[in-house]
């Protein structure tokens, strides 16, 4: 990704303050299987079983 090959140490993902859905499980694999820098993902993520269905599909961390 352009971010990591600018130095970027870590790439953020945010769907949006006030998202109604979270960025899709699909996405995130994609993205963390094309990176080698921490994944962070935000925004329209309400509860446990959203936030553990990012982190099981490729998020480093959750915000």
């Amino acid at each position: 990704m352009a971010g990591e090959m600018l130095g970027m140490k870590m790439i953020y993902m945010d769907a949006g303050s006030g998202a109604v859905q979270p960025i899709s499980e699909e996405m995130i694999s994609k993205v963390s299987e094309a990176i080698d820098v921490p994944l962070i993902v935000g925004g329209g993520i309400r509860d446990a079983d959203q936030a553990w269905k990012a982190i099981n599909a490729g998020a480093d961390m959750i915000i």
